[in-house]
């Protein structure tokens, strides 16, 4: 889990220095985004992990939805800025807020997922992206929406999934091409290699990255737990969302009625 070490890296000027030297300029939308990358970094330069805001909370879990694999691009519908991997009845949803390129989350990744699929569909799970290592994390965060826009919610997982097994983390990448990965799980390449030089998917994984900063995180990984019953939600920031965490943290929720969250 988080470190003083991955703290520091990961605190609110590490995050605004990687989006001043990347930005999203790979993607030749300098003129569009320059603006909008320009307010991102104030509100980052800023931030401090003091407070969480729950009207962002409240927003972000109102927007969580579950999209089955070969429903995206068949009924119209825009695509959800988040994925959720296990069963849409589930109680409890945890928001997975991960960069992957960061070794920490690399660890948490399989956690997380041990902890779904062993629930008997009482959990379930969201990415959001919070891009903080450089280039590689952005065009990653953007081959996963892509692979979620062609494949749903289970691709979206999948796909990050190899990008963690992989890379060898901290801004080095992924030996092959993102296009080749996104291939090896039966996407259609060239139309995954078009969507990430689309505007649709800079703007999901900026809208997690806005999100991010609106709830305070200051590290990855952090997850937001959430009761989907009574409502409750907290958030767990870097150590704190470890398996014994999420499990107290979802036990602590269990007993709680209708009312304000916690932080």
């Amino acid at each position: 889990m988080s470190s003083p070490s991955i703290r520091s890296t990961l605190l609110t000027t590490g995050l605004a220095t990687a989006l001043v030297v990347g930005g999203f300029y790979h993607f030749k939308l300098v003129g569009h985004y320059q603006s909008e990358i320009a307010d991102l970094n104030n509100q980052l330069e800023m931030l401090t992990p003091a407070g969480i805001d729950t009207a962002a909370m409240t927003e972000l879990i109102g927007n969580l939805k579950l999209v089955p694999s070969g429903e995206v691009g068949n009924t119209g519908n825009a695509v959800p800025d988040n994925w959720i991997y296990g069963a849409a009845t589930a109680r409890y949803t945890l928001v997975e807020m991960t960069d992957t390129e960061c070794p920490y989350c690399r660890e948490h990744f399989p956690i997380l997922k041990g902890l779904i699929d062993s629930s008997g569909g009482h959990i379930n799970a969201a990415l959001l992206h919070v891009p903080a290592h450089g280039e590689a994390s952005r065009n990653q965060a953007l081959a996963i929406e892509c692979a979620g826009e062609q494949g749903g919610s289970e691709a979206a997982w999948k796909y990050a999934e190899s990008v963690f097994q992989s890379t060898p983390s901290n801004g080095k990448g992924v030996s092959g091409s993102l296009t080749s990965l996104a291939t090896a799980l039966g996407l259609d390449g060239k139309r995954f290699a078009g969507c990430l030089d689309s505007i649709e998917a800079v703007d999901r994984v900026k809208a997690d990255l806005d999100q991010a900063l609106k709830l305070g995180i200051t590290q990855t990984p952090s997850t937001l737990v959430v009761d989907n019953e009574s409502g409750q939600s907290l958030v767990l920031q870097g150590a704190h969302a470890s398996r014994d965490g999420i499990l107290q943290a979802l036990e602590g929720l269990s007993g709680q009625r209708k009312g304000a969250n916690h932080e």
